[in-house]
């Protein structure tokens, strides 16, 4: 027979996950950004390679500060109602 869990033990575990998965799909997404921003001013602008790589470091360093500074907070993260921690 399997274990059954407790409904808030279920809980607390669908809101760790669901805040992985968001955390995640935050960080492919500053990726696809920083690669889009070298991609189109280095392929579809005059611009070049040089400012193509410097704007896509640019919106990398917006991106890592970003998630450095309360983007990584999400209401899912706070849990601690659930599990008391």
């Amino acid at each position: 027979m399997e274990p059954t869990l407790e409904p808030d033990a279920i809980a607390v575990d669908h809101a760790h996950s669901f805040h992985g998965f968001m955390l995640g799909l935050k960080w492919v997404c500053i990726g696809l950004g920083t690669l889009l921003t070298f991609l189109l001013l280095t392929f579809a602008t005059p611009a070049g390679f040089g400012w193509g790589l410097l704007g896509g470091v640019v919106v990398l360093a917006l991106g890592i500060y970003a998630m450095n500074h309360g983007l990584s907070h999400s209401t899912e993260s706070d849990h601690h109602a659930i599990d008391g921690a």
